[in-house]
């Protein structure tokens, strides 16, 4: 992301000299075409290179630096990394929008509050080519590695450290991006590298850029509403992924919480809500489709003793012991609640099964709503009996 701050104010490199500052400026300014050309056709785009030459070392850096302070803080990884610092661009601007391939050494780049408070006008779109950065989207962290989509919002904060790179970047007037777009809020969203969204993003922002020079202003503002589209459609798949991942994950929190805690007879909702970072109101919307945060209770709870009753090789468990284990309030009440489930009384539930073979014993567990990965603690159990019995 660090390589990526360019400006629709000052998209190039601006040189030492200021006869080369004056120069770049009007390049900036000139391509802004809002006016049809003659006969009503669009004219054609065209690139601006900055810094051909190659020019790099500490008199460049400092340039850089000093043109970009009123939007980054600039360092760079280590002050040796001056001698040979080098940054160079080709640029398409439009009337909203900057195309930009960029190329160049090490260094770090950073957007504190201040910064944002003054300069919050642009969404970056950008596909890393070669390199890698880490990055810190106000809380979101990852590493951008080559082929990586990543979405970058100047209205949010952020750090990043990268390495020598290039990439190809889409930077977008803020009022220019859709609010179907701005409102997921897609600051620090990145589609890897072996993504169906990242391929797709970034091989029609590869092609948009082999074709810029052909292309005139009226088909590049075209490609680049077909790239936000593109964008926004695999944000908005990527939230949703999100949030599932988020409501998966709170919802597991609170099942292991409940199954360390069976013992416990007055294991109620705060507890487990605190134990899952949720509210009590949450955890009842996330269990509301189950049920309940009562019936879930109640079915872990039988669950466990059913796995108590039919893992023991040797002694029955008594039904006192299972109550204790899974915190039902007295062998009346599991007992009951045993035959709502199962449609026996536990011991005669326990005498049916141990009567039958393994295929019986997963076709009713499974009537009896242990799913297929819940059913691995008897099948291991049932295995090493049978290897236990083999001469």
């Amino acid at each position: 992301m660090a390589k990526n701050g360019i400006s629709t104010k000052s998209a190039t490199t601006t040189k030492s000299n200021d006869s080369q500052k004056g120069s770049q400026a009007r390049g900036s300014a000139e391509p802004h075409v809002t006016d049809k050309g003659i006969c009503g056709s669009w004219p054609k785009l065209q690139g601006l290179d900055s810094n051909p030459q190659g020019e790099s070392g500490p008199q460049f850096w400092q340039a850089f630096r000093d043109t970009f302070a009123h939007i980054y803080t600039l360092s760079l990884p280590d002050p040796s990394e001056e001698a040979r610092f080098t940054l160079s661009t080709r640029t398409y601007h439009l009337p909203s929008a900057i195309l930009m391939r960029s190329q160049g050494t090490a260094f770090i780049m950073a957007r504190g509050p201040a910064l944002v408070a003054r300069h919050a006008d642009q969404l970056l779109i950008y596909l890393e080519l070669e390199g890698s950065c880490d990055n810190d989207w106000a809380g979101r962290r990852g590493r951008v590695m080559p082929g990586d989509i990543q979405i970058v919002d100047y209205a949010r904060p952020f750090h990043s450290v990268t390495t020598d790179y290039a990439n190809l970047i889409l930077i977008l007037a803020r009022d220019s991006v859709p609010t179907s777009l701005l409102g997921l809020e897609p600051h620090g969203f990145v589609f890897p590298h072996g993504s169906g969204a990242a391929r797709l993003i970034g091989a029609a922002m590869q092609e948009f850029y082999a074709q810029a020079d052909d292309l005139t202003v009226g088909e590049a503002e075209a490609a680049i509403e077909g790239i936000v589209g593109l964008t926004t459609a695999f944000a908005r798949m990527r939230l949703a992924g999100d949030k599932l991942d988020r409501v998966k994950s709170k919802r597991k929190a609170a099942f292991d919480y409940i199954d360390a805690h069976f013992a416990n007879a007055r294991l109620g909702p705060d507890e487990i809500a605190a134990a899952a970072h949720l509210s009590r109101a949450s955890l009842y919307r996330l269990l509301a489709a189950e049920g309940g945060i009562r019936s879930v209770l109640l079915k872990r709870r039988l669950d466990q003793a059913l796995r108590l009753m039919l893992d023991d090789g040797g002694d029955e468990c008594s039904l006192k012991e299972i109550v204790k284990c899974c915190g039902f309030g007295g062998k009346s009440q599991f007992s009951r609640a045993f035959h709502a489930r199962f449609g026996l009384p536990p011991r005669q539930y326990r005498a049916l099964v141990r009567q039958q073979d393994f295929d019986w014993h997963q076709a009713r567990l499974k009537a009896d709503g242990f799913d297929h990965d819940s059913l691995f603690w008897r099948t291991q159990r049932v295995e090493r009996s049978r290897s236990i019995q083999m001469p």
